[in-house]
């Protein structure tokens, strides 16, 4: 999974394996945690919502890329082939 966030023509992604999807109290939740020192933290934290992405298997390097590079030091995003919608 990716978690992106934009802030302004800005975009950053990571990718994470960890979180849950359910129902509480009859609404749809989703919890995603993010370390304060990751870029995307920034991110979300200006941005009004996030958007979490679902890869199959053939994503499986660009998502190791996501989570290995910061948005800091390079594009990720294009480094691993992706455009953010």
């Amino acid at each position: 999974m990716l978690i992106s966030a934009a802030d302004g023509d800005r975009v950053n992604t990571m990718s994470a394996s960890w979180g849950s999807m359910g129902v509480l109290w009859n609404k749809d939740v989703c919890t995603v945690y993010i370390r304060p020192q990751r870029y995307t933290y920034e991110f979300t934290e200006k941005a009004e919502g996030l958007t979490l992405s679902f890869f199959s298997e053939d994503y499986r390097d660009a998502l190791k890329l996501c989570g290995r590079v910061s948005g800091r030091d390079c594009d990720k995003i294009a480094d691993a082939g992706l455009t953010p919608m």
